[in-house]
């Protein structure tokens, strides 16, 4: 019985792993950060459980992928992503989400605009771009923000911003 279940568990483990990577991906990179249930709760106020990093190659091509988990139902609240790619202390690119879509660009060349495939499903929203358009030539550090959506808050109730990571820094 207890070779059995020294064997069961990674075979699990492995097996859940694998039904979450779509089929013909290798992942290369992977960073998770965690961010505190810091905003009170609010059906207006989305609050950011962790965001994950993951570099995969897909079909031949690099994709980037931007994961967030909220701590409410709906994953589908608008955010502000900020990508370092390139080193050095500032910000290259910019990912917005809007709903069911997702945009990157060079910082200060919004007309630039990559458009990614997202997806949003119970608190979890994803965006994917290629890998090129953020242009890595460095593991890519990430930061985030939530922002309001049009009709969020009934009027006169101030939205509450998430940061993720809370103190404003980078995620590795």
């Amino acid at each position: 019985m207890r070779r059995t279940i020294r064997w069961l568990v990674p075979v699990s483990a492995l097996s859940i792993l694998l039904a979450f990577t779509p089929a013909g991906a290798v992942v290369l990179d992977r960073d998770t950060g965690f961010d505190a249930d810091d905003i009170e709760g609010s059906r207006f106020d989305p609050d950011i459980r962790s965001t994950t990093r993951r570099l995969a190659r897909v079909e031949g091509r690099r994709v980037l992928a931007i994961v967030v988990r909220f701590y409410e139902r709906s994953g589908g609240w608008p955010l502000r992503i900020r990508i370092d790619a390139r080193g050095g202390p500032r910000v290259d690119h910019i990912m917005n989400t809007f709903g069911d879509d997702c945009f990157v660009w060079p910082k200060g060349h919004r007309r630039d605009a990559v458009v990614g495939r997202a997806k949003a499903r119970g608190d979890r929203f994803v965006c994917r771009v290629r890998a090129h358009a953020v242009s890595p030539t460095k593991s890519i550090r990430w930061k985030l923000q939530t922002l309001p959506a049009e009709d969020s808050a009934p009027h006169g109730s101030p939205f509450e911003i998430d940061y993720a990571p809370s103190d404003r820094g980078w995620y590795p």
